[in-house]
């Protein structure tokens, strides 16, 4: 191999290495965008989540209260009739 040739193979092998990493930069910005996206999602998912549940918690403790008040009458109309038979 000449000293042309073989700075030939070292210009190819260098010109494919930037080419690959041309490849690698633009992948890795592709991923950082998807990550940042990705990332975005579950933040809004979270808070999402977050308003459901204290929903569920509102609806939760209404139904307690409900189901108390309804306790109280069926127990006190079940001790007004016992009551008035004895």
């Amino acid at each position: 191999m000449t000293i042309d040739e073989h700075l030939a193979a070292i210009a190819a092998t260098l010109h494919a290495l930037a080419e690959a990493q041309l490849r690698t930069q633009t992948a890795t910005e592709g991923l950082v965008r998807a990550q940042t996206q990705t990332q975005e999602t579950i933040g809004s998912m979270a808070t999402s989540i977050g308003k459901y549940v204290d929903a569920a918690d509102a609806r939760m403790k209404r139904l307690e209260e409900n189901l108390d008040g309804l306790i109280r009458a069926i127990t006190a109309e079940h001790s007004n009739g016992k009551s008035k038979h004895q």
